[in-house]
């Protein structure tokens, strides 16, 4: 039996705890021993456990000699045969402790984000990417818009990396049954249930582009007063401020009464479930399992037009893209979405929902995975 060490971020609901938790659920226990090193901020810490993951406690998302020499500690003590790390402050910490004790790693980014850094810290992250690329012995990429994204880093090794798609149950997702009667009484929003609903699922973080979401609804409530817009997802400590802006935002704007802010919740695909459309208003992503989710769940899809957006939506045949950072363009891809018949509307989902099912399989993501650590261990024995 191999050990394997996953190092990742936070256990928030997200995209990316989400990813981990499905791959895992997925590992042959036969085969794999697992252990998980991460924060016990969230919800994905007892799914981690309800899987019979060895876990420990780190936070791993700022830089800290003492959470550096934690880590080494851990992987000393537990030697794993490969180390999978997820996002920038893992990928940093388990990159050089691999490298310290002569451990494979394999590293996911999860979303390619610089344009919103100045330019100094633009410039110290790429930096550390460059020498990071360097002892990495494999690099995954969501999609192959964020791979693309990528080759601004220079001595990147195309022959140590690969696409490898973030992937969704499309099967549960699809024969989900829920009543919205008793999913909206248990957000408060029975007030709702004979409204139309705009929803997303996100955080509330600059790159979300929630601001921009709220404007454009704005725009949309004087000719669509029969219009609610969801927001399911919750706000981490380092963007307090920008959720302060997004309330003094809806209390300006007067959309109280038409806007709800649901904070992270656990049965979040439920209330997906519920939504007449959904929109993702990202300024960046790498490929979002919230997109694929909406997607798979027959809800038609407004995006911007991003990396990550595009590879599921491919240039709005299987939903509307719109330009990124303009309410404008957004406001009037979510009407143009509402005003289709429902003939257009439901071929678009139907295209949608076969686009997922045949490209964003969880089970094809989690084959390939694994097949991947497989052939960097057997390199390591030869």
């Amino acid at each position: 039996m191999k050990k394997i060490c996953h190092v990742s971020g936070t256990t928030i609901t997200g995209g990316g705890p989400e990813h981990i938790y499905q791959l895992l659920k997925r590992l042959n226990r036969k085969e794999w021993e697992i252990v998980i090193c991460t924060s016990k901020d969230g919800s994905y810490w007892k799914k981690f456990n309800s899987i019979k993951a060895k876990t420990y406690n780190l936070t791993l998302r700022k830089i800290s000699l003492n959470t550096f020499f934690n880590l080494f500690l851990i992987l000393r003590k537990e030697k794993p045969d490969l180390i999978h790390t997820h996002g920038k402050g893992p990928g940093l910490y388990g990159r050089i402790v691999g490298k310290i004790l002569c451990i494979p790693v394999v590293h996911t980014f999860h979303g390619f984000h610089y344009e919103d850094l100045h330019f100094l810290a633009r410039k110290l992250h790429l930096a550390a990417d460059i020498f990071l690329a360097l002892i990495t012995d494999q690099h995954i990429f969501v999609s192959t818009g964020e791979k693309d994204r990528a080759r601004v880093i220079k001595l990147f090794d195309e022959n140590n990396s690969i696409v490898i798609h973030n992937g969704v149950d499309h099967e549960y997702l699809g024969s989900l049954s829920v009543s919205r009667n008793i999913v909206f009484k248990s957000i408060r929003c029975e007030d709702w249930k004979n409204k139309k609903i705009l929803g997303t699922i996100s955080r509330l973080s600059p790159e979300k582009g929630i601001l921009n979401l709220l404007s454009a609804f704005s725009k949309i409530i004087p000719i669509m007063d029969d219009l609610r817009l969801i927001i399911v997802g919750g706000c981490s400590p380092e963007y307090r401020d920008y959720y302060v802006r997004v309330k003094g935002f809806i209390e300006q704007k007067n959309l109280t009464e038409y806007v709800r802010i649901l904070g992270y919740q656990q049965d979040a695909v439920k209330i997906l479930k519920c939504m007449d459309f959904y929109v993702s208003s990202s300024l960046s992503e790498g490929l979002p399992i919230s997109v694929l989710e909406a997607c798979a769940s027959g809800i038609p899809t407004v995006a911007t037009e991003i990396t990550g957006n595009k590879d599921i939506l491919c240039n709005s045949i299987f939903g509307v893209l719109v330009k990124p950072n303009c309410s404008e363009s957004l406001a009037g891809g979510i009407i143009k979405m509402i005003k289709l018949t429902k003939n257009e509307r439901d071929t678009l989902i139907q295209n949608a929902r076969e686009r997922i099912k045949v490209h964003f399989s969880i089970d094809e993501m989690a084959l390939k995975t694994t097949l991947l650590y497989r052939k960097i261990l057997s390199k390591e024995v030869a």
